[in-house]
């Protein structure tokens, strides 16, 4: 698959779109019943040290999972249903994917994506990079990472570092879309 060329991208689009996830390796696995299925404290870590003083884009259950603002960074959240009151200080709010990525963005700089399944499978068409923690244990779950498009051959491994807490072993891999 190739990657449009920028004049038949959305006029919107101006600044770099990174996507940040944690999924299992083998079955792409990223929730189960409303929450993340395991608890690795230094993938919390690596995700606040990536999003300090970012914008970052994620729907309302991946919001609710965490349940509060970031005092790091500002979340947009996207939701159809949640009112304007509800919205946490030092939250946006956006109504579709392309309002979230105006109300990020300023022309030039990164946008980070965190999820959950039906975001990412907004932003990874349009995304350049792909910061990955790709957990080698398997857990069951209903919401998933999608595969990437043009298979991992349209996409280069930058970083790959081996890790392991709480006795799962996991791999950081950074993406990027390979030019074609």
């Amino acid at each position: 698959m190739r990657m449009p060329c920028a004049n038949v991208w959305p006029h919107w689009f101006r600044s770099m779109l990174s996507i940040l996830v944690a999924y299992t390796k083998k079955n792409r696995v990223i929730g189960s019943d409303g929450r993340i299925p395991w608890n690795l404290p230094s993938e919390r870590a690596r995700f606040k040290q990536i999003c300090s003083n970012q914008r970052i884009i994620m729907g309302r259950k991946s919001f609710e999972e965490i349940g509060h603002a970031l005092p790091y960074c500002t979340i947009v959240i996207v939701s159809q249903s949640m009112s304007e009151d509800a919205v946490p200080y030092g939250c946006l709010l956006a109504r579709d994917f392309s309002e979230a990525v105006r109300t990020a963005g300023k022309s030039g700089e990164e946008i980070l994506v965190a999820g959950g399944e039906e975001i990412y499978n907004h932003a990874i068409p349009l995304a350049q990079k792909i910061y990955a923690t790709e957990i080698l244990a398997d857990f069951d779950g209903d919401k998933f990472f999608p595969r990437l498009p043009g298979g991992e051959e349209a996409w280069v491994k930058k970083t790959v570092s081996r890790c392991e807490d709480s006795g799962i072993r996991y791999d950081y891999v950074t993406y990027e879309r390979a030019l074609l």
